[in-house]
């Protein structure tokens, strides 16, 4: 009785745990690269990059709508 009583909280403890998104972001305006891994929020699902000429931006999303400048992934670091 006891290990089935433990094996049941080791297995409520595992389905508890969140898996979250990281997604590659840009530490500061003149991080060219965009490449510091950030642990998305667990209703973060997406990440996103925007290229807008030389200019990359990338960042956590809970939605991502795709586009000729816009990439959405949902992969870690992506």
């Amino acid at each position: 009785m006891k290990v089935l009583l433990v094996t049941g909280l080791l297995l409520l403890l595992c389905s508890a745990h969140v898996l979250t998104l990281q997604c590659n972001t840009c530490a500061s305006e003149t991080d060219e690269e965009c490449k510091t891994l950030v642990e998305c929020q667990p209703s973060e699902l997406y990440c996103k990059t925007v290229t807008d000429g030389d200019q990359i931006y990338r960042s956590c999303e809970t939605f991502c709508d795709t586009d000729d400048f816009t990439t959405c992934c949902q992969t870690d670091g992506c």
